[in-house]
């Protein structure tokens, strides 16, 4: 009997470097939402670290000017800590959207997998039915010889 032969394995390749791709897709997505959030955290940090700064130079008697400065710069913090958390939900929604596509490349990779093992059971029953029938008629041979031998 012929080896076994999937129609569709071309198919299966691609759905599976599509998988791979979304994965790929997927972890650069994960990387730059780090970064963004690191960079979130590191405006916090500095905008908690301006207000402590204020604090002590309040104690210290400021200058109007002193405090004005702070007050535009604390003020300046805030609008970059606004727009990154704005980088950060984006980036957070796009990581979203890369898992959706790599759910859907699963599934679709799974679904041709799935019906290649189908196929190649029904060719293991195939061979088996094969196997049988040169046995049966192996064994009804066998038997005519020994009846005229008999």
């Amino acid at each position: 009997m012929k080896k076994f032969r999937f129609r569709l394995e071309t198919l299966l390749r691609f759905r599976k470097m599509q998988e791979e791709q979304a994965q790929i897709k997927l972890a650069e997505a994960a990387t730059q939402l780090h970064k963004q959030q690191e960079f979130l955290n590191l405006l916090q940090n500095q905008l908690a670290s301006n207000i402590d700064l204020l604090s002590r130079e309040q104690a210290a008697s400021p200058t109007i000017e002193t405090l004005k400065t702070f007050s535009y710069y604390i003020d300046k913090i805030k609008r970059d800590i606004t727009k990154q958390q704005e980088q950060v939900d984006k980036a957070d929604s796009y990581r979203q959207e890369c898992l959706v596509e790599l759910e859907s490349a699963i599934k679709q990779r799974k679904l041709v997998d799935n019906l290649r093992e189908k196929r190649l059971e029904q060719y293991h029953n195939e061979l088996l039915q094969e196997e049988q029938k040169i046995l049966d008629e192996l064994g009804t041979q066998a038997f005519v010889r020994n009846r005229r031998v008999d």
